[in-house]
């Protein structure tokens, strides 16, 4: 019972503490060039199994933080899944750095990668937003489906971060071929793709027979000749 009484405190005052008046809101950053990083919920496949090689987030924040370059900030966002839940100096950890701004948990993830002029990532949806904007993405992620593009920079090793930072920021990408180049992606995405229809991912054991064909037909295209496949035919 203490437990659980101790865990709807902690969300309250997490809540508080990034929501408001006592968060930054992303207005605050017009005129102010920013790279966004959004937290991953933890624990979570999508960063401790997809992403072994890099699943410390402050740490990689840390390093985010030590090699911008001067005059540029870094905006990290919390998740709706996790706060509440991480250790109790975490937040405090992250605003001690002066080029580090924690946003309103309520801002709109789709909207800060808008505005920002580049996305740093482990393995977040937010990388794939950007690189269909267009937008030059840092991965830390070496799995990514989205790391074969040419606006996006996979970083394997902590010497490669500061190098990689200034060539999306100072020196920068070629927008209109980086948005040719999300567009397609984009497409070869949704030419891969089939309708999960009434699936529940809350009721993984019921799987309804129309999702296990169109499964079954997407594994056996994959298996086709790669000159036949929709993702080679948008190179």
């Amino acid at each position: 019972m203490r437990d659980e009484v101790l865990f709807h405190w902690r969300v309250w005052r997490a809540n508080r503490s990034l929501t408001g008046s006592t968060a930054t809101q992303l207005d605050a950053l017009d005129g102010k060039p920013f790279v966004f990083f959004p937290l991953h919920a933890e624990p979570e496949s999508s960063l401790q199994v997809a992403s072994p090689e890099c699943l410390v987030q402050l740490s990689t924040i840390t390093s985010l933080a030590r090699d911008l370059p001067a005059g540029y900030y870094l905006a990290v966002k919390e998740t709706y899944q996790t706060y509440g839940r991480r250790p109790s100096d975490f937040y405090d950890q992250i605003r001690e750095f002066k080029n580090v701004v924690l946003l309103d948990m309520l801002e709109l993830g789709l909207e800060v990668a808008r505005r920002a002029e580049a996305v740093a990532t482990i393995t977040g949806t937010a990388g794939f937003e950007a690189v269909v904007m267009g937008k030059p993405v840092i991965s830390f992620g070496r799995h990514n489906q989205y790391n074969v593009l040419p606006h996006v920079t996979v970083v394997d090793r902590e010497e490669d971060l500061a190098p990689a930072l200034r060539a999306a920021l100072i020196e920068g990408v070629d927008r209109d071929q980086a948005l040719r180049d999300g567009a397609r992606f984009l497409q070869a995405v949704l030419d891969n793709s089939f309708d999960m229809a009434s699936y529940d991912i809350n009721d993984p054991e019921t799987v309804p027979a129309e999702i296990l064909t169109a499964a079954c037909d997407r594994l056996v295209k994959s298996l086709e000749p790669a000159s036949e496949t929709p993702m080679a035919r948008a190179g």
